[in-house]
């Protein structure tokens, strides 16, 4: 469960009028190690109370933000702004390759990460190629947008 679902929980737990020691023991026994701290499901269910709707975290201060507006983009500095406009660098593509995942299930085209990976600088410089490209043409091979769902429970959608 992520801190949303857990707050949720917490939040409907507390309207019920159960009190947060029992909420956090119910939390402990589906969550085990992973279910939030008593502080802070004392603290989530006293906000509750006191009427708080939102299951969200509040703003603050060094708190990333994720949100595309005009607003946040002028936030960016020049420099940024200006490393964000140029093509992908050599090494940039060798370290997101160095990051890919081993042993993952090929890709459309049947290649592995793994294959990809062995196929060391020689392979790196001719993806740069092909990403710097596709970034100047800004045009996109439309297979690398679809994805396909697969179900881990066969026969099950």
């Amino acid at each position: 469960m992520d801190n949303e679902l857990n707050r949720y929980y917490i939040k409907i737990r507390t309207i019920l009028g159960i009190d947060p020691k029992t909420i956090h023991e119910e939390l402990v026994t589906v969550l085990g190690p992973n279910a939030p701290s008593y502080t802070t499901v004392t603290r989530w269910a006293k906000r509750f109370r006191e009427g708080r709707e939102e299951v969200n975290d509040d703003p603050r201060f060094g708190r990333p933000i994720s949100e595309l507006t005009d607003e946040n983009i002028e936030l960016l500095s020049s420099e940024e702004q200006n490393r964000q406009d140029k093509p992908p660098s050599l090494l940039e593509v060798e370290e997101a390759i160095r990051r890919m995942k081993s042993g993952k299930a090929p890709g459309m085209d049947g290649v592995s990460t793994d294959v990809i990976k062995a196929g060391g600088y020689a392979l790196s410089i001719r993806f740069h190629t092909l990403f710097v490209e596709i970034w100047e043409e800004k045009e996109t091979i439309d297979d690398w947008s679809t994805a396909i769902i697969i179900s881990p429970i066969q026969g099950k959608r």
